[in-house]
């Protein structure tokens, strides 16, 4: 399977790698978990590619919901 997408950061903290994804979607009521369960294999899928081409671990993938302003920790 060929599955094409952009990271939009991640970067190393000491060993380990930290993702993060922006989102612009309108979250209801500030329900953001919606986010998280809508996004979460797209985060594992980044995480995986990550991991097999710069051989570290990714220790933390978060979401930054720009319509909130704020960080969600997805994986």
């Amino acid at each position: 399977m060929i599955v094409h997408g952009i990271i939009d950061l991640y970067f190393t903290e000491g060993e380990d790698i930290v993702l993060v994804d922006y989102k612009t979607d309108h979250v209801y009521k500030h329900d953001t978990s919606a986010l998280v369960k809508k996004y979460r294999i797209q985060l594992e899928m980044y995480k995986k590619a990550i991991e097999r081409s710069t051989g570290k671990k990714v220790k933390e993938a978060f979401i930054y919901s720009l319509y909130e302003d704020s960080e969600i920790l997805c994986i």
